[in-house]
């Protein structure tokens, strides 16, 4: 075990929380994301105590800033959920990294593996949005990244979950698609409700995923529908394109 971790756990052992922080603030930043993803594990095992851990996370990021590379290793329900009060904090859900992505992106792309079945928490982030009028979620809904696709487009775009959503999830995304036209369409033209300059890309890209993992591409093919609706064309102009 590298020194700096056997510090965290001696210092954590101790319940010398003071001198645990100052520890976490001179390490360096791969070695406060070891540290962080020590304390989310820690959570995971002992359900008791995942709050005590949580908020050590919190103070942690809170004392020293939001790592950057955090940001694309928070990719699914369990981590969002442990960082959820550090991400609160300091408009943290608008830090981006070098791709220009914030958590979002990686939240909705989700886990690279074509074979994972997890799918992005929406209705999580549906409910922070409407209960908690987080106006920093709204705002990181509508940030474009570096290729300009803003998270909803990035789950478009490169999600290999091709499988339906469950109904809670999929009613949703359409409730953050309407959160993010409503937004966006004070910026745009009266004609507009969202940007679909990767309207295409996107199409591209979805054909590619469907050839790759065997799947046809028919009206059945969920991604479609959220196509359609995101970019407000008809379903059978999508289908038309794809084809």
């Amino acid at each position: 075990m590298k020194q700096h971790m056997q510090i965290l756990i001696n210092l954590l052992t101790k319940n010398d929380l003071k001198a645990l922080l100052q520890h976490y603030q001179t390490s360096n930043e791969s070695e406060n994301i070891t540290q962080l993803a020590f304390l989310f594990q820690q959570g995971q095992k002992n359900a008791p105590r995942f709050e005590f851990y949580q908020q050590l996370a919190s103070q942690c990021i809170q004392s020293k800033g939001l790592p950057h590379t955090l940001i694309a290793q928070i990719n699914n329900s369990d981590i969002l959920s442990f960082f959820t009060p550090a991400l609160q904090a300091d408009d943290n859900f608008k830090k981006t990294n070098q791709q220009q992505r914030n958590v979002l992106h990686y939240l909705l792309i989700g886990h690279p593996s074509a074979t994972s079945k997890t799918q992005p928490p929406f209705n999580y982030l549906r409910s922070m949005m409407l209960f908690e009028s987080n106006e920093t979620l709204h705002e990181a809904l509508c940030q474009p990244d570096d290729q300009q696709l803003t998270p909803v487009e990035a789950y478009l775009f490169a999600n290999q979950n091709l499988t339906a959503l469950p109904d809670h999830e999929f009613t949703a995304l359409l409730g953050l698609i309407e959160i993010q036209s409503k937004k966006q369409s004070k910026k745009l033209s009266k004609k507009q409700t969202v940007d679909d300059s990767n309207y295409e890309a996107v199409l591209k890209s979805v054909k590619q995923l469907c050839f790759d993992q065997s799947r046809p591409i028919n009206n059945k093919l969920q991604r479609l529908l959220f196509i359609a609706t995101y970019y407000s064309k008809p379903a059978t102009q999508v289908l038309a394109q794809i084809s």
